[in-house]
């Protein structure tokens, strides 16, 4: 996280996104690693969202993509390491196509919407699980926004339709 007017920049950038969409009810999110743009603020914009549930109770990596329901208000937990997910109930995968509008982490995107992720495939797992056309948005800074073609994609990367940086936002497919 680097400082509050960023997270007020990128709350911004996702309120005026979602406005642009109509009404986004269900979004899934995600709560920041240290090292990645704070979305605090965003996370209150919306009465509920999917957050990803990486590890166990006993702190241990979960196998395959899992959920919570977020509500604001609701603790959010830290299970041995960043980032912290909801308490709560577990959800599956699948439930992933209830979202209206995925917002994701990652380490620079590039104007063709290719994605460098932290190397898990996490997200390129469970995006497989989302209703067609759910547009996803990678959110990153703005210096970690790169020319088309520089990032090498793999036949296993999904694309991103759009980035959100604090002072920005960038279509690359959206509706």
């Amino acid at each position: 996280m680097r400082d509050r007017a960023e997270a007020e920049g990128l709350a911004h950038q996702i309120r005026t996104l979602a406005s642009s969409m109509g009404a986004v009810t269900l979004p899934a999110l995600f709560v920041p690693t240290p090292l990645e743009p704070d979305m605090s603020l965003a996370l209150g914009l919306f009465e509920r969202a999917l957050l990803p549930v990486l590890l166990d109770e006993a702190g241990a990596p979960l196998g395959a993509p899992r959920w919570g329901l977020w509500e604001p208000g609701q603790a959010l937990v830290t299970l041995g390491r960043p980032p912290a997910q909801p308490s709560g109930e577990v959800l599956g995968a699948e439930s992933l196509k209830e979202a209206d509008l995925i917002v994701i982490p990652g380490l620079a995107a590039s104007a063709d919407g290719t994605r460098l992720g932290q190397g898990g495939g996490w997200y390129d797992r469970a995006l497989t699980h989302r209703s067609p056309g759910t547009p996803v948005v990678a959110v990153i800074f703005d210096d970690e926004v790169l020319e088309a073609e520089i990032i090498p994609a793999e036949p296993h990367d999904v694309p991103v339709d759009g980035i959100v940086t604090p002072t920005r936002t960038i279509a690359v497919n959206l509706r």
